[in-house]
């Protein structure tokens, strides 16, 4: 499978902070040409829609080159790394990397309470009974978002996040956000929006990314995202992106791999292609022979040090927790192998390798001409 890496002047980080230079609140990373270009002084509504899973290879397999989708495709653009929702979608709305908002995966180990938490769901993931009183992420990984620091600049500024139902007031359909984000835009007032939703990545998951499920969940999104575009106003931009893409993966029962896990202190976390290990005192040697021999033609293997150093998650101000979240070594997926962690539901499709289809996502911008 081809490799790539993030690059952090043409991601979706960078889709972030070409919102901020716009709003004059401060990029710290370098801005987008094209979408700087789109974003004129005559724009009073941006729309920033993230579509969870619609990599650039689900694009160009499902779609014909006329639709909505792909006329409106002004580049290629990478994910973060590790490119899934936790960390991609924080990504976008901390406007900072993992190594400074803390978000790196679907599971994160949090030393205090001694619990791999389920990081969306603020549950712990090999006992799913558990339930806590305290919310984790207020509690520790709480930060300004993209709407604090376009607040901070321009206070004129109304600032909107539509979210599915598993929020507050949030939507059953994607139809209906889109409803509402157009009511928004025939607002007088200034306003930037940003609406998240689920799909394709769920079905993706269940079924792989060559279904014909996935191609008439592409089909719908893309007639949703036509029709509200032929509402908007000359005022108006919308911007679509995704957080990741996926790849067609195989499951390794890496659970039941007795041997190994008994040179770990705890339980793996992170993610399955982007699995986090720690390591018992003086089993370091054991662990990284036995892990290269039985899983390198799938996975690379990184020391902590390695990982920190290679910028994959960044470099700043580290997050305070970075170091307890971490474990000894990570093994990112570079094949379409994935680790199950426990036993129960599996997938045929998943992200958060170093692939290209979990990598490459597009940006789309539609301003009427």
């Amino acid at each position: 499978m081809n490799i790539m890496y993030p690059d952090y002047t043409n991601s979706i980080l960078n889709v972030s902070h070409s919102i901020l230079d716009f709003y004059h609140a401060g990029a710290r990373y370098p801005v987008i040409p094209e979408l700087k270009e789109k974003l004129s002084d005559d724009i009073k509504h941006v729309c920033l829609v993230l579509l969870d899973g619609m990599g650039m290879n689900i694009i160009e397999k499902h779609l014909e080159k006329d639709t909505f989708i792909r006329k409106n495709i002004a580049k290629k653009i990478t994910s973060i790394f590790p490119p899934t929702t936790v960390a991609a979608t924080n990504a976008v709305l901390t406007t900072n990397l993992p190594y400074q908002s803390g978000y790196l995966g679907w599971v994160q180990y949090f030393k205090k309470e001694d619990v791999n938490l389920t990081v969306f769901l603020n549950e712990d993931f090999y006992d799913d009974s558990k339930h806590f009183q305290n919310d984790f992420k207020e509690m520790y990984l709480k930060q300004d978002l993209i709407y604090d620091y376009i607040k901070k600049s321009r206070p004129e500024v109304k600032t909107y996040e539509l979210f599915p139902s598993f929020r507050p007031n949030g939507y059953k359909t994607f139809h209906l956000q889109m409803k509402r984000l157009l009511e928004i835009t025939r607002k007088k007032e200034e306003n930037f929006s940003y609406v998240y939703w689920t799909q394709p990545d769920m079905l993706e998951h269940e079924v792989g990314i060559d279904d014909l499920l996935v191609k008439k969940k592409l089909q719908d999104l893309n007639q949703e995202l036509e029709d509200f575009s032929k509402m908007l106003n000359d005022d108006t931009i919308l911007i679509v992106i995704a957080d990741h893409g996926l790849v067609n993966v195989e499951a390794i029962d890496l659970h039941k791999n007795d041997q190994l896990m008994n040179y770990l202190l705890r339980k793996p976390s992170m993610e399955p292609r982007a699995t986090n290990f720690f390591v018992k005192p003086f089993k370091k040697q054991q662990f990284e022979k036995l892990f290269n021999d039985m899983y390198s033609q799938y996975y690379k293997l990184m020391s902590k040090n390695e990982f920190l150093s290679s910028g994959l998650i960044g470099q700043g101000k580290k997050h305070p927790l970075l170091d307890t979240f971490l474990g000894d070594y990570i093994a990112i997926a570079t094949s379409n192998k994935f680790f199950k962690f426990k036993d129960g539901v599996t997938f045929k499709g998943h992200h958060a390798g170093l692939c290209q289809g979990e990598m490459e996502v597009p940006l789309i911008i539609y301003k009427n001409k």
